[in-house]
C-alpha cells in the first residue's frame, strides 16, 4: 500500500509538471503569433498584399 501510495504521488507530481510546461509553451505561441500579425500588419500598411507580406514575415 506504500508503495502504491508513492507511485500515485509521483504520477500526479509528474502530471501537474507536464501541464505547467505546456501552459508555458502556449503562452510563447501566443506571443509569437502576435508578433508575427504585426509583423503582417506593418508590411501590409507599407502596400503589399496579404500574400507577399505573409511570405516576408516567414523569412522568405
Amino acid at each position: 500500500m506504500l508503495a502504491y501510495g508513492v507511485i500515485q504521488i509521483s504520477a500526479t507530481v509528474v502530471t501537474a509538471i507536464s501541464l505547467a510546461a505546456i501552459a508555458l509553451g502556449l503562452c510563447a505561441v501566443k506571443q509569437e503569433s502576435k508578433a508575427f500579425n504585426g509583423c503582417v500588419d506593418e508590411v501590409i500598411a507599407n502596400g503589399v498584399t496579404n500574400a507577399e507580406a505573409v511570405r516576408f514575415c516567414n523569412g522568405g
